[in-house]
């Protein structure tokens, strides 16, 4: 108890403190309680915050000639925060197809626009558009992905496992070909840098619906529609930045 106390009711009532994020950010109250986990903090208008310790670079106690200037200060640093949403980046990958019973290479590159750190919370979305070449025997088949892209960080924090999904339309680009839906899943590590900027490796698993354009087939003196469908299967590793 003696141990424990002291970091439950550090700070006297009334005292102000200034907490600074590793982010930058700067967020000005009376510290409630504090352990080595968590910090819970009350506003001046009475609202209770929490914050992991974890996300915290240093905490000050205030001068009574200090509040104004670090009230602006925070506010300064939220609009910072609202207008540095929007993040941008590369995203390529390699490894192996597998379609039709054949089994191939592919490769993929991406670019990326999206929110980088939705409700506060290291969460990515956004979209995507890019290029596949899935090289099997004897063809190559050349696709440009359109997506959409969720990527969630499983903790929060600097360095934490993610889990990512994608999903859009595949265009086929080589003549008599059109592709088809584009779908995708991710397992990787994510290591944030700044509120908005995160580097990532993982590896993906992703489905390419592929079909031949419609053309017509003479047999026995009758004509027939037919087009030809096929599904390959990514198995990729991939590496990715967002800034």
């Amino acid at each position: 108890m003696m141990l424990v106390l002291p970091l439950m009711l550090m700070a006297e009532e009334g005292v102000q403190h200034r907490l600074t994020f590793r982010s930058g950010r700067v967020v000005v109250g009376e510290i409630i309680m504090q352990n080595e986990e968590v910090v819970i903090v009350k506003d001046a208008s009475g609202g209770r915050f929490q914050y992991p310790m974890s996300q915290i670079a240093e905490i000050t106690e205030l001068k009574e000639d200090e509040p104004e200037q670090v009230q602006h200060e925070e506010k300064s640093s939220k609009a910072v925060s609202n207008v540095k949403r929007t993040s941008m980046g590369i995203h390529v990958a390699g490894g192996l197809t597998s379609m039709s019973g054949q089994l191939g290479g592919s490769l993929a590159a991406d670019f990326r626009l999206g929110a980088n750190n939705l409700a506060r919370r290291q969460i990515f979305l956004g979209g995507q558009v890019g290029y596949r070449e899935l090289m099997m025997p004897g063809k190559t088949y050349n696709i440009l992905p359109i997506d959409l892209v969720l990527e969630l960080p499983l903790v929060q924090g600097k360095h934490a496992p993610m889990l990512g999904a994608n999903i859009g339309y595949g265009i086929g680009l080589a003549k008599g070909m059109r592709g088809g839906v584009n779908a995708g899943l991710t397992f990787g590590y994510r290591y944030h840098f700044s509120r908005t900027g995160a580097f990532h490796i993982g590896v993906e698993a992703e489905v390419q619906q592929l079909a031949s354009s419609a053309h017509t087939v003479g047999v026995a003196g009758d004509t027939f529609v037919s087009t030809e469908g096929q599904t390959a299967i990514l198995g990729m590793l991939s590496i990715g930045i967002l800034f």
